[in-house]
């Protein structure tokens, strides 16, 4: 069960790996934050790296209420549920990236929409993009890669209940701390890690407290930056991102016809292959079509389908084989 510090209004948590550089520019955007009147402690979780992570976090010990965790198993939601287990929590959780640069007023915006909407208790804000110092290629501007590759999230500028399976990115969402107390804790098989990894760790954490029956609240106000790296700007980045994206989709929901898969496995996986098949030549549509952002957003679709029905195979296969 989770502990709590009474007296703490916010908790912020963050997990990093291997960007002490990107963190320490983080950490110094925490430092211009409007803190006045809050009782404020941020948690950064260093999953195991192998740079001066540790190094840079001390180093703002003077500057921040600053709280040093290390977790050797390897994956960001493995290092969140450290500082869920062991580190006692505030009244608010606010989960954030190693690379953002929150607005001043970020604190300020979350304890205000927090006190006018005293029934909810999970939240999300927005994230606009801070692009590199380098050419941003015109495709890059599209609202698909935005959200996909860069972690882009604008739902619009009025504040108001998120519309059902409709959820807050991972950088700027947070929750009232007596969430955590019967022990909910994000899924450990997916999510960030080194290598090869599913994504939608928050999606399947928000997504289970959805089916629970709790309401998500859009603040347009609570803002952050999320920092783009020149490495995520290629062609190839974005389409690992969006098969990486579809591979979520079963660990999230689920096998798509179920009782089909129950009463009629081989057909079941006929209709995968068979899809997998059609979005293969949705690629290689993609890769000839005139308009270059248009064939990348073909490419996208077409990649996030794919990698959707080849885990469902996956996962379907170990069912089997049970």
């Amino acid at each position: 069960m989770a502990k709590s510090k009474k007296h703490l209004d916010i908790s912020v948590l963050i997990a990093t790996y291997n960007r002490a550089d990107i963190l320490r520019q983080t950490l110094e955007n925490m430092t211009c934050l409007d803190r006045d009147g809050l009782s404020v402690e941020f948690v950064v979780v260093d999953n195991n790296s192998s740079d001066h992570t540790k190094e840079v976090i001390e180093s703002f010990t003077d500057r921040l209420p600053i709280f040093y965790l290390f977790e050797s198993r390897p994956g960001k939601n493995c290092a969140l549920n450290k500082a869920l287990n062991e580190v006692p929590l505030g009244k608010l959780v606010v989960f954030t990236d190693d690379d953002v640069e929150p607005k001043k007023d970020w604190l300020k915006a979350i304890i205000a929409i927090t006190n006018r909407w005293p029934d909810y208790k999970v939240f999300g804000g927005k994230q606009f993009l801070i692009y590199p110092d380098v050419e941003i290629p015109k495709w890059a501007s599209s609202k698909v890669v935005m959200e996909i590759a860069f972690g882009w999230h604008d739902y619009g500028d009025k504040e108001r209940p998120y519309s059902p399976n409709t959820f807050p990115f991972g950088a700027n969402f947070w929750v009232r701390g007596e969430i955590f107390e019967d022990n909910k804790r994000f899924n450990e098989s997916i999510g960030p890690q080194p290598g090869s990894y599913i994504m939608g760790s928050e999606i399947s954490f928000l997504r289970s407290l959805s089916e629970e029956g709790y309401r998500i609240v859009y603040s347009p106000n609570a803002v952050v930056g999320h920092c783009v790296c020149p490495n995520q700007i290629s062609r190839l980045n974005i389409l690992r991102r969006a098969y990486r994206c579809g591979r979520q989709g079963p660990h999230i929901g689920g096998l798509c016809r179920r009782k089909l898969f129950q009463k009629h496995p081989i057909f079941w996986l006929l209709i995968r292959v068979g899809i997998i098949i059609k979005a293969s030549f949705g690629c290689i549509r993609g890769m000839v079509c005139l308009s270059t952002l248009r064939g990348i957003e073909m490419k996208i679709a077409s990649l996030i389908n794919i990698g959707y029905n080849i885990e469902s195979i996956k996962l379907a296969w170990g069912k089997i084989r049970k």
